[in-house]
């Protein structure tokens, strides 16, 4: 029998304009640990592929699974990651 659980889940989700930049994983680090996000989405990564060890530049381990929609040329680029 499945019984479903009311929880409250903190999801973050921002325009990023462009994650190449370490000064960029740094900013989006620490507003994911100070939001305590269970979800992070953010667009206009301007990205077209992400990997694990990319996404550990700037999502803590809790943060462990992700799916992307790549950026075709410089616009657009979808990322969301979760624990």
């Amino acid at each position: 029998m499945f019984t479903p659980m009311n929880t409250n889940q903190n999801i973050l989700n921002w325009n990023i304009r462009g994650i190449n930049s370490k000064d960029k994983w740094t900013t989006i680090s620490n507003k994911i640990e100070e939001s305590g996000c269970a979800i992070l989405c953010l667009q206009e990564t301007k990205k077209e592929t992400f990997d694990a060890s990319y996404i550990k530049n700037f999502c803590p381990r809790r943060i462990n699974k992700f799916e992307f929609t790549p950026s075709v040329g410089a616009s657009g680029g979808l990322l969301v990651a979760w624990n």
